[in-house]
Order: structure tokens, then sequence, then C-alpha cells
């Protein structure tokens, strides 16, 4: 039986009678392995069988942020004892262990596993005389899915979460029954990729492919140059969900899935109400009686409307023990309604997100955050779950856990394509709803510092990079300060590191840091990252600040010391895959971030040396005069043909341009985009020529410059580049 709920702050309760399975639990696997029946395959009889009981912990939720690639899992934790110790002990450990299926037959696929401490913890009542149980944890796990889709074939991938109490869930086996946790499957779409070449090239007729050379190979993984998806505009939006249009289709299926003006109205209205324009009201009211729409229907039917979530709807709420990150989970229920497709820009589930951290019953909001979403007729039936995460600060707020646990109201506020107040958590939605939580912060001394974090390096966001797995950007990364591509040429292809490598990251005050580095898997090569770095104050003050030369630590500075949070200057050589990792110590045991992959790329294209006693590995940058040869004369209105080969391993752009410039000459043409490689320099290269036609005579150059993608200096607009030219004389 649960004891007792005192009121907040009290300790003395009635003791929770514990099971012998909960307090002996290891002991009893130890003895007999299959105790509790869970291991169908093993020769040990069962003793008591067992398996998904939640009487303790239960997982709620699983939720996926397409934008950062982020599986997150809501564990809550329901009575008061049961988790092998107070807060100052070492307590238990909840684990969970999270799967994928892609529905390619290959069937549930072990991406990871994440854990937490778990306490006993007394039950207490709130602010508002409300019981603090269950507490709301939430875990991560990264996920770099094996592949994407392009826009137009949604990829909707099922996840697994295992909760398993102070027992590992076993890698690779998807089907293991825990004898405290249990299992749930959930729903999650993936980011698709951008639009390749190769789609294109297949998308051609026959009868077209045949007059064109082979392209396969050279354009296949290029991205095809499109700009970003645009809104669908509400005129659009009126023909594909209006209840006249959809009939016009003669489709049942259009019909029944209709979708009312004030849902897919709902940001216009809005947007008109707050404005107070007469003249917009007049606009507006035109424009929907020009597509058979009832305006003043619609505005009555959405000020009368309130909390509805028959479209999407919070379901879990959340505090990231380890990581200091507020979750909110929430599913989409409909295959329509969302303002378009996955081609389209869609539109915004807004969550806001509001704390009470001293239990004061005043609400503090915290911050908005949005995730994209998108109409997808192939929604499976159990729906698709989404997170919305938003980091917090919590170093202030903690607590020595011999004052007993610092338990916290939070609340979500859910609200689609409108953003909900930021000055009332009160205040209702139309499309959404709130929930609240309790959450427990992990203890320490008030101001000591929560985990070490990195947030970008080399200039991008780590949620740009796949820091988990390749080491590369991204698809359509950008930079994190100022929004600039970061491959300048096309979007979705992914960017290596080179150069000066600037590290960054949120300050931990009071605590000191130092940055390791080591190759890929290879703990041998772990090495301290000392050189000094550059910081500039809140007034713009730059200075200097040089790691300890003994012990490479620094300590971290303010944000008005140090406005940009820079952390670390890096300048590794070569081009192979590194991991960075951040310690953090104030005075105790280190805590580290986890590796984060970088993959390097300090090589420029290489063009064949004039004099040499060696050719170098591949020539990726000349070009040549094939029509009588380089550095030769002709006549005016000469046609000059040549080749030239333009190539990188991580290849970027070429131009070819005719100099001097202030002759304004005529510029060479080729068949081959910019943004793609061209044959090989041993196969003869790709074919260029200069119609002189116009020019004046005298002495000009053709020159060829190549630049491949990587971002050289954590900069925008530096890449390893490299160039060649070659001229001739143009004579009367």
């Amino acid at each position: 039986m649960e004891a007792k709920i005192e009121k907040a702050g009290a300790r003395k309760e009635r003791p929770h009678a514990l099971p012998r399975e909960r307090t002996h639990y290891k002991s009893l696997l130890v003895a007999n392995p299959n105790y509790f029946g869970n291991l169908p395959e093993s020769s040990f009889p069962p003793v008591k069988k067992m398996a998904g009981n939640t009487t303790y912990e239960e997982l709620e939720c699983l939720g996926y942020n397409p934008a950062l690639d982020l599986l997150e899992a809501t564990v809550h934790i329901k009575l008061p004892s049961g988790f092998s110790g107070d807060l100052c002990s070492p307590g238990s450990t909840e684990y969970v262990r999270f799967y994928v299926d892609y529905g390619t037959g290959n069937g549930w696929q072990d991406v990871g596993l994440a854990s937490f401490n778990s306490h006993d913890l007394p039950n207490m009542l709130d602010c508002t005389n409300q019981p603090d149980k269950p507490l709301s944890y939430v875990l991560t796990c990264p996920l770099n899915p094996e592949e994407r889709n392009f826009c137009i074939f949604p990829q909707l991938p099922k996840v697994r979460g295992i909760l398993s109490w102070d027992l590992q869930p076993p890698a690779g086996q998807p089907n293991w029954p825990p004898p405290w946790g249990n299992v749930i499957d959930r729903h999650i779409q993936v980011q698709p990729r951008p639009l390749l070449w190769i789609d294109v090239v297949n998308a051609l007729p026959a009868d077209t492919l045949e007059k064109l050379p082979d392209l396969s190979q050279v354009v296949a993984t290029e991205p095809f140059p499109l700009p970003g998806p645009g809104p669908v505009e509400f005129a659009e939006m009126a023909k594909m969900y209006h209840p006249q249009a959809a009939a016009r289709t003669q489709s049942a299926a259009s019909i029944s899935q209709v979708v009312p003006a004030h849902r897919f109205g709902a940001a216009a209205i809005q947007t008109a109400l707050e404005l107070g324009n007469q003249e917009t009201y007049l606009q507006m009211a035109q424009q929907w009686q020009s597509l058979d729409l009832d305006l003043a229907k619609a505005v009555a039917a959405l000020q009368e409307l309130s909390g509805n979530v028959s479209y999407e709807e919070l379901t879990c709420l959340g505090l990231e023990y380890n990581l200091d990150r507020l979750v909110a989970t929430f599913k989409i229920k409909r295959p329509i309604g969302y303002s378009g497709d996955m081609c389209s820009a869609g539109s915004q589930e807004y969550v806001a997100f509001w704390a009470d951290w001293d239990n004061t019953c005043d609400w503090t909001y915290l911050n908005t955050v949005q995730v994209n979403v998108h109409d997808i007729p192939t929604i499976p039936s159990d729906d698709l779950f989404y997170s919305a995460i938003l980091p917090v600060d919590l170093s202030t707020l903690r607590q020595p856990c011999q004052k007993g646990p610092k338990i916290a109201r939070i609340r979500a506020v859910l609200s689609w394509n409108v953003p909900p107040s930021t000055t009332n958590p009160n205040a209702p939605v139309h499309w959404g709803n709130r929930i609240d939580a309790h959450v427990q912060l992990r203890p320490g001394v008030p101001g000591e510092p929560g985990a070490p974090i990195i947030s970008i390096i080399g200039g991008i966001g780590v949620a740009d990079i796949n820091v988990f797995g390749n080491g590369m950007t991204k698809p359509a990364a950008s930079f994190a300060l100022g929004g600039s591509p970061a491959d300048p040429w096309l979007l979705g292809r992914g960017c290596p590191f080179g150069g000066l490598i600037i590290v960054q990251g949120p300050p931990s005050m009071g605590a000191d840091y130092r940055l390791w580095a080591r190759l890929q898997g290879q703990p041998f090569t772990e090495q301290i990252i000392k050189n000094p770095f550059h910081v500039v104050n809140w007034l713009g003050v730059g200075s200097w600040i040089t790691p300890s030369p003994v012990t490479g630590f620094v300590t971290y500075m303010s944000t008005l010391a140090n406005i940009d949070q820079v952390l670390a200057h890096w300048t590794p050589p070569g081009d192979d895959t590194w991991e960075i990792r951040l310690e953090m110590t104030n005075g105790g045991p280190s805590v580290f971030t986890t590796w984060h992959t970088i993959q390097l790329d300090n090589t420029a294209p290489r063009r064949k040396p004039a004099i040499a006693p060696f050719e170098p590995p591949e020539v990726t940058c000349e070009i040549h005069i094939d029509s009588g040869g380089d550095c030769k004369d002709f006549t005016t209105s000469s046609l000059i043909s040549g080749r030239f080969t333009a190539r990188d391993v991580y290849f970027g752009g070429f131009s070819l341009q005719t100099l001097p410039s202030s002759m304004l000459p005529n510029a060479p043409t080729t068949a081959v985009l910019s943004t793609s490689q061209t044959a090989t320099y041993s196969s003869g290269g790709s074919a260029w020529e200069l119609n002189t036609t116009g020019m004046q005579p005298c002495g000009y150059v053709v020159m060829l410059q190549v630049w491949d993608r990587a971002i050289v200096n954590s900069r925008p607009g530096s890449h390893n580049h490299n160039y060649y030219d070659v001229g001739f004389c143009l004579r009367a």
C-alpha cells in the first residue's frame, strides 16, 4: 500500500511494504537467471513468472524530434520507495533500450541504451494540494536513420522502448520482457532527404535519356538545386480541404477527410483579429467569399473552440534528468489538416514551456519550441509521436541531497499554427491542449554546474552535425550564428571540417573544463587540447585565454565575459575522423560529455606540379587548351576549346573565367554544371570552350578555380581551394 501523502517538505511516512522480488531482485536472478520466467530458452525453471510489472515505474511515452534526430522516452516513477535508497545513496537505475524498425524487412535494430538514477523520494503535496507522484523523467537517445526518403515518400518507422529497473535490457533482443518495467511501440516521422539529381534523371523519359550521356555516376548523390519549400497559399488549402472542393472530386475518401475552415483558416483569422484593420477585414471577407467559404461561421466556430485535441494532443511532459532539458511529447492523429504535405512547408506545432521551480504556484514562462508537421496520408492507425525539446539552466536551483528532493511543477501548452500566450499560462488555445507534470531536479549545491555541453562545433550547431555518426553536417545544415548554409552551393550535401575548429557551449559557472580529442575509436590517441583561444565580452572587447599548460583546464567564463561561449580552439591536421568531448570538474569527480564525431578534410583540390619527381595521387584541378595548345596565338573570332578537371572527395563547386576582367572578355562555357564534378584527369577531363568573337586583341588567361565544401576555420564561405590557369594571345 502506498504511504500516506504528507504536506510538502514532510519526511515522516508510514513505511511502504516492499515485496521480496523488489528488495532481493538481483540476488534472486543471480541464484536463478530465469527466476521470473522471462528467458524462455533457459534451462532454469521459472520460480515466479513476472513480466511487465509497472507498479513502481512505467514507460509512458516515446517521441522523436525529426530536426534534432533525437528519440525521447518519458518514464513515470509512481511510488515513494522501492528504489534501493534515498537521494544521498546510489539508489537504483532505470534503463531504456531503444529499437527502430524501418519497415524494410530488416526487423528491429538496436539503436542505444539510456539510463537515469531513481531513489526513494517521500510523497508530498504541491502548492495546489495535489500529490507529486508520478514524477516524470525523460531519457534521450540519438537516432541516425539508415536511409532517408525523398519527401514524396514519408518515412514512418516504428520505435520500441524497453524500460527495465536495475537490469540492463540485453542488446539485440527487442522481444525481451523486463520483470520490472514495460515495453511500448510508437511510430515516428523521419526528416526527408533533399531531391537528388539521380531522382530527376530517373524520372526522365527513356527517349530523352538515350540522347544524354551517362549521368548516373556523376550526379547520383548530388542534391538537385531547389529552393526551400514555401507555405501552401490559403486559396490552395481551401481547394485541398474545403467540403465543396472535396465533393467536386466525387471521392468518398476526400469527403470523409474534410478539414473545417476554422482549422485551416485559424492562423489567418487569428492574425486578422490581432490587426484590428477594417481594410484587412474587407479583403479577407472578399477572399473567403470568392472561395465559397463562410468567414463569419468560421470565426464563430473558432472562438467557441477551446482545447480541441482531434488533430494533435500533448501526451507526456518531463525533465531530462541527465541533460537538464524539458521534453513534451505530442501525437499527430489525422492524415490531413496540417497545411500541406512533406514537400511543402507544412505547419508548426508550438509548445510553450512554463515552470514553478520553487512550488509557489507562480508560473514562469521559459520559452516556446516549434516542431514542423505535415499532411501524411499514410499515417499509422496508432498516430505519429513527436518531441518538443527545451534546454534549461537549473544550476542555481539545485539543493544538496541532505535537504531532500527538489520537486518542481512544469507545464506545456500545445497550440497548432498559432503561438500560445507567453504571458498567461492559463490562456486557452483553440487547437491543442496543456498538461502539467512534477519533476525532480538533480541534487547539488546551488550554483553548482550542471552537465557539460558542447553546443557548436566548427560554427555548426551539434544538432546539424552527425556527431554520433559520420561526423559530417546534416542535410541543409546552417551556421549557428547568422544562418548561412554550411554548403553554399547546394542544399543536402554533408560537409566535413578543416582548419581552425572553434568549440562552443554554455558555461557552468564555478567549474573548470578541458577539451579532449582522439582518433575515432582509438583510446590510445587521446590528447588534451591546450591551444590559446580568443573570446569577446559583451562590450566587444576581445582577449586571449590560455588553458593551463600542465592540465589543460580552463575556468568557465560567464556569457557577459564570453559572449559567444567559446570553449576551445582546435586545429587538427589531416583528413581523419576524430572525436572530441568535454571534461568538467568542480573539485570532485569529473563529468564527461559523450564523444562527438567530426570528419576532417584539410586537403585542397590537387593540381599537377610544374616540376616534380612524382605525380600526385590524382589531379583534381587542371585546365588545358586542346585547339592549338597552351600559351599559343589565336586570331579574333576563334573558338578555343580544351579540357579541364574539377574534382574532390568532398567536392563543392568550380568556376571558369577569362582574365583580365577589365577587358570584359567572354566567359568560357561548359556542359558541366558548376556544382558537379567533371570526368577524371586520367580519363581526359571534361570539355570547355571560349568563343572569342568580339574580344579585343590582347593576352588572356582562362582560370579554373575548384573548391571543396569543407567548413574551414569555422566560418561561412571558407573552404579548401585551388586554381589552375592557362594563357593565350589573341591577335587581330
